[in-house]
């Protein structure tokens, strides 16, 4: 005989963080789409020990570089006739252009890996220092999402390796 526990599965609808950034938003400009730090902290399990305005600080960081590695792209699907990114055609997933989800993970992962590189909570103990190892993988791999991102919305073949 055998027993298996399931974890209870709560509905989005109670997925709530435990910080309220009310409506706080970074806006690059209407091509683009709002980053509402609610949802950014939601996505990426950003807890209450990062106030809002560090998170608006390192949000901020973010859309600057993704937006400013999208500059040409957003110049010429502008010149295309197309206002905002969500008006870009491509496909949608739940009402969404894919392109606008792409922006919003780079925008996300950039925030998570910043916030990771200077805002270490772990011991300087040996298990301290184990962890550390998780964050600087998690680290890297947030990196990579950010470029893989940026480069699906450019419609680019995602990097698999780099050269040293």
């Amino acid at each position: 005989m055998s027993l298996v526990a399931t974890k209870r599965v709560t509905p989005a609808a109670s997925d709530v963080p435990d910080i309220d950034d009310g409506e706080a938003s970074v806006s690059a400009g209407d091509f683009w789409p709002p980053i509402l730090l609610r949802e950014l902290r939601l996505a990426v399990r950003i807890t209450g020990s990062i106030t809002t305005t560090r998170l608006m600080h390192v949000a901020i960081e973010a859309v600057i570089h993704v937006t400013d590695q999208l500059a040409d792209l957003q110049q010429a699907q502008v010149s295309a006739g197309y206002p905002t990114l969500q008006a870009v055609l491509a496909p949608e997933v739940n009402g969404e252009s894919v392109k606008v989800h792409s922006y919003k993970n780079a925008v996300y992962a950039h925030s998570r890996a910043a916030l990771l590189e200077r805002h270490r909570d772990v011991d300087t103990t040996p298990k301290g220092d184990k962890e550390t190892d998780t964050f600087e993988k998690q680290v890297d791999d947030l990196w990579r999402d950010v470029r893989w991102s940026i480069a699906d919305i450019r419609d680019e073949e995602r990097l698999f390796a780099e050269l040293c």
